[in-house]
């Protein structure tokens, strides 16, 4: 049994992983720029996964369980920080133009791309990278707007994916 003091948590836990390091990253977006996309992003998360079960009744048991497919939620949050240059609604409002334009209904085939998140330990080295695979545009937020505050303007983005991988 292992000994419940802090010091032992320290000498297990060496050095945590903070919540802050991070960034988003995503190659070649349908509009917008690389670079803006990492810099603005103020907050994402950690995809999760479930298995599912398989529940096998055997006779007057409670039965057998046994784990099912790998599920993935397909949707994933991210808020934004939007500048007077309205790069970020632009970018992603010229994302979902392509996916269907408003005025045409018409689209395109290839609107997925891959994001990458990545965990960034305190000496600057990426420790994680979490490549979420075929992700588009699902739905762009009202952006809220308010007279009696002194906050930034953000766009929260969520994006439908096929799957993730550790990259």
């Amino acid at each position: 049994m292992s000994e419940m003091s802090v010091n032992s948590l320290r000498d297990n836990l060496g050095n945590p992983a903070r919540a802050y390091l991070w960034e988003f990253l995503c190659a070649n977006p349908l509009g917008g720029d690389t670079e803006t996309l990492l810099l603005r992003c103020r907050s994402a998360s950690i995809p999760g996964v479930s298995v599912g079960s398989i529940l096998v009744p055997y006779k007057q048991t409670g039965g057998l369980k046994f784990p099912g497919k790998k599920t993935f939620s397909h949707t994933w949050a991210c808020s934004f920080i939007e500048g007077e240059d309205r790069a970020i609604w632009d970018a992603f409002y010229a994302w979902a133009q392509a996916i269907i334009n408003t005025e045409t209904g018409l689209g395109a085939w290839n609107i997925k791309r891959d994001l990458y998140l990545h965990l960034i330990d305190t000496d600057g080295t990426v420790s994680k990278k979490i490549k979420i695979v075929g992700a588009y545009v699902e739905s762009q937020d009202d952006v809220s707007l308010t007279q009696d505050s002194e906050t930034e303007v953000t766009v929260n983005i969520t994006f439908s994916y096929d799957y993730w991988v550790e990259a």
